[in-house]
Formats: C-alpha cells, sequence, structure tokens
C-alpha cells in the first residue's frame, strides 16, 4: 500500500444507517473495517456492540429520542477505549444533515470535521 493509505475501510450511517454500522462491524470481526462513524444511530442491538473489533464514533444530540444518549454510552463501553461517544447538547436527531437553524449548521460543520478527523486517525495515520 501506498504511505497514507488505508487497507482497511471506514463506515458511516445515519439514523437507520447508524444503528446497521453496529450490525456491519460486529460481523465483520475487524477484517475489512478499521473504524465506524454512527450519527444519531437508531435500532442498535447492544448484544453485537462485544462482537466489534473497530473503533466505533458515535455523534448525537442530547434531545434525541430516538438515540438516547445513557444507551450510546452503554453500547460503547461494551465496544472499548477507542471508542468514543461526542453528544452536542440540545440538538435533536438529524442535525447534521438537516440542520434547521444557524446554530445546528455550525453544530453540523463541527460535527463533520470530528468524523473527518476519526476517519484520518483510524485509517490513514
Amino acid at each position: 500500500m501506498a504511505a497514507g493509505i488505508s487497507k482497511k475501510l471506514g463506515v458511516v450511517g445515519f439514523c437507520f444507517g447508524g444503528g446497521q454500522v453496529l450490525k456491519v462491524l460486529a460481523q465483520d470481526h475487524g477484517s475489512c473495517f478499521g473504524a465506524g462513524i454512527s450519527f444519531y444511530g437508531t435500532r442498535m442491538d447492544a448484544i453485537a456492540a462485544s462482537d466489534i473489533k473497530a473503533p466505533v464514533l458515535f455523534i448525537l444530540g442530547d434531545n434525541d429520542p430516538l438515540c438516547v444518549v445513557s444507551e450510546i454510552q452503554n453500547i460503547q463501553k461494551k465496544i472499548g477505549e477507542d471508542s468514543k461517544v461526542v453528544v452536542f447538547p440540545g440538538r435533536g436527531h438529524g442535525f447534521a444533515h438537516r440542520p434547521g437553524s444557524p446554530e445546528e449548521d455550525v453544530d453540523a460543520e463541527h460535527a463533520y470535521v470530528i468524523m473527518r478527523d476519526w476517519l484520518y486517525d483510524h485509517l490513514v495515520v
């Protein structure tokens, strides 16, 4: 491989797709994917979390009834220390891809910077 090119892929999902990130990573067992990112994932399988070998970044708002912070934190603990939960205060479901105000737009941009840095740190460096 060329310098700076990962041998593994990253997987990113939003909403239902954010929940499916866990399913994909649990079935992968670390062979194809080197990192995962779940934006306000729904319908997550907490049991499958212990089978995940890749670090996962969870991005969500604390005002999201479909993606509850405490549930995501429990899932993150099952995955391990390399995973991370980033909570945006006052933000609801879909804030990063459907910002409804200038303030949400700023947080959406910040969320994408966090995502980019996560992928860089886990797949390129």
